[in-house]
């Protein structure tokens, strides 16, 4: 295989192996920075597996969906091909197939000859007799790295590689918004975290379920982590508690993977990764699901501007949008008093307390002396 230049850059440490290359698509189609939008939805969504373990491993199905729905792509064509042959074939009528196969079958993963998995990339014709492949994907694994990166291949070396088949998508650009979607977090009700978290607790077989324990965690600490870079990107800045809780996700994937690996080797399991399992999903709710006042008043002023919640949170003064006047900076103070119960001193209401963000939120946030 012959290296060749990554055609994008992507955020691929946040994304999962289905995700990856959907993420390169959206942002050749649509430009830099669109993968983002994948991480819109933040949900907690287990459903049951063949194991009796539930799992929030989303199917291929609910990533195409999401994709078309965030990203703008859209599936022209989807069909199961039973070789290298004829996923090849399908290049004679298409520039770029997003195929899914068997990471044990793939060469430039650490997976390859070791484990087997779903696993997505892209080809496209490079020439009469040569495929280039391209995989976004990005993690660290037992047997080495995997990371983003294009190669080269003979397409009889691709062919014969491909022995177990693929499915094969054929997606096309589609309709999407030109800003990048706002945030949305829906957490479920008590008793499905409660139910998760016990399918786990009494699995009789401990190392089959922290082996898919460290699979749940990773997966849920990577999405925190998209979500969160597309606030930043829509909302600007996020606060300290926010980060200290990616980087708890964190801890808990390596702290789960760690007693994996020690119950695999006929150890004691170590306790509590359930119970930070079951604190982080409650955390979830509290820091995620709610922007905080400093974002709730830049989104009631950007709605005023008409201007986006980013420009206004990154510290842009009221009076340089188009539409300032001081009518809008009345309706602002309207809107905080009615809608966010932002009880406004008198003698703050002067121009110089209110002509960006920072100050207007210096005011908002000082009592209210009783008079």
């Amino acid at each position: 295989m012959n290296p060749v230049p990554f055609p994008v850059r992507i955020r691929a440490e946040l994304l999962d192996c289905l995700q990856a290359n959907l993420a390169v698509l959206a942002d050749r189609w649509h430009g830099a920075g669109r993968h983002l939008a994948l991480g819109a939805s933040l949900r907690f969504t287990p459903r049951p597996a063949d194991d009796r373990l539930p799992t929030v491993e989303p199917s291929p199905d609910e990533r195409f969906r999401e994709a078309q729905r965030l990203a703008g792509l859209q599936i022209e064509t989807r069909i199961r091909v039973c070789s290298g042959s004829e996923a090849t074939a399908l290049l004679r009528q298409h520039d770029d197939i997003y195929l899914v196969a068997d990471a044990f079958d793939l060469p430039w993963l650490p997976y390859h000859r070791h484990e087997h998995m779903d696993h997505s990339f892209l080809i496209r014709g490079d020439g009469e007799d040569a495929v280039r492949v391209t995989d976004g994907y990005h993690n660290d694994t037992e047997w080495g790295r995997a990371r983003p990166g294009a190669w080269r291949l003979a397409r009889r070396e691709f062919e014969e590689m491909l022995t177990g088949g693929a499915q094969a998508v054929v997606l096309r650009a589609g309709a999407v918004a030109a800003k990048l979607p706002l945030p949305d977090v829906e957490m479920p009700p008590p008793e499905v975290v409660a139910g998760y978290l016990a399918a786990y607790r009494d699995h009789p077989d401990r190392t089959a379920a922290l082996r898919r324990l460290t699979l749940e965690t990773w997966l849920l600490a990577r999405s925190r982590r998209l979500h969160v870079a597309l606030r930043e990107q829509v909302l600007g800045p996020q606060d300290e508690a926010i980060e200290w809780h990616l980087q708890q996700w964190g801890v808990l994937a390596e702290q789960t993977y760690l007693a994996y690996r020690r119950v695999r080797r006929g150890r004691p399991e170590p306790p509590g990764a359930l119970d930070r399992l079951g604190t982080l999903l409650a955390a979830d709710g509290a820091l995620l699901s709610r922007p905080g006042l400093r974002e709730r008043i830049a989104a009631e002023v950007a709605h005023v501007l008409g201007a986006s919640p980013r420009d206004i949170l990154a510290g842009k003064e009221f009076r340089a949008f188009p539409t300032f006047s001081s009518f809008r900076l009345i309706e602002i103070v309207e809107r905080l008093e009615d809608r966010l119960a932002v009880n406004l001193a008198p003698d703050d209401l002067v121009p110089g307390n209110l002509r960006d963000i920072d100050t207007l939120c210096r005011v908002a946030l000082q009592p209210v002396e009783a008079s």
